[in-house]
């Protein structure tokens, strides 16, 4: 009964009635651990206010969205390049693929120590973000080259099509999807994992350098503050993206059913 009522609400009225319940089980544990230790959904969010008057709050955010947004841009060059030239010469897709399985395997704690050692604090959150953001990209787009009817060149071969109109008319619609499924799933990823970078690295202007601070200090307020700050970021982050992407692309991107909270 509860069920059938739910699902026929509103899409906006259901987030917003799932927003509440998990609040409520918030404010329920905030209540049972003590305040101090685990504060309120209230208590958090006055904060975030009160950091937000600071010019320190904009200061850490556009510093680490700088670092994470470096990283990814990078990782997403490096990896369409690398895909590009594996799909066209297997040796290196030979060479290349261990790599990237190392770099999958290996957990984020490890390369965030290993990189640290020898780049310093600054630097590590740039390359930390690309490091997690580079084999999704190389894996999908070396997944959509392969991908390509081997037919259709054929017959582009046979025409003599030209290699610019190849590229347009039959490489891009195959990639783009590969290319926006990678970018969806690797852009909060990278977001993360350069924030957890900054965690451990502890540059001198972060919200990495904030959250180390108030676990350092046992100001938990400013903890799940600085945390809510990473999620709804993050939220923003893959929201703006989606509706980009759909902007840019819309005649390529339902291949893959890309939703846009619509």
């Amino acid at each position: 009964m509860i069920s059938t009522m739910v699902y026929k609400l509103s899409k906006p009225l259901k987030i917003i009635l799932i927003a509440l319940f998990w609040l409520g089980i918030w404010e329920i544990a905030s209540l049972i651990i003590g305040p101090i230790f685990f504060p309120s959904p209230i208590d958090v969010i006055i904060r975030i206010f009160e950091l937000i008057k600071t010019g320190d709050f904009f200061i850490d955010v556009l510093y680490s969205l700088g670092r994470v947004g470096l990283g990814i841009v990078i990782a997403i060059v490096l990896g369409s390049v690398t895909a590009l030239l594996c799909s066209f010469h297997h040796i290196a897709y030979e060479i290349i693929s261990p790599l990237v399985s190392i770099i999958k395997s290996t957990p984020v704690a490890s390369f965030i120590i290993l990189i640290w050692i020898f780049i310093g604090n600054n630097a590590t959150p740039v390359v930390i973000s690309a490091l997690m953001v580079f084999p999704i990209v190389f894996t999908n787009l070396y997944q959509g080259m392969k991908s390509v009817d081997i037919g259709l060149l054929e017959v582009c071969r046979l025409y003599k099509i030209p290699r610019k109109k190849m590229i347009k008319s039959l490489y891009i619609p195959t990639i783009t999807p590969y290319f926006i499924s990678s970018l969806l799933s690797s852009i909060g990823l990278g977001w993360k994992a350069g924030i957890a970078a900054e965690v451990l690295c502890v540059p001198l202007r972060s919200i990495g350098k904030a959250i180390f601070e108030s676990k350092q200090y046992l100001n938990y307020a400013d903890l799940f503050a600085w945390t809510a700050t990473v999620i709804i970021l993050s939220f923003i982050f893959e929201v703006l993206l989606t509706k980009l992407l759909k902007k840019l692309l819309s005649k390529y991107i339902d291949k893959i059913g890309v939703s846009n909270g619509d």
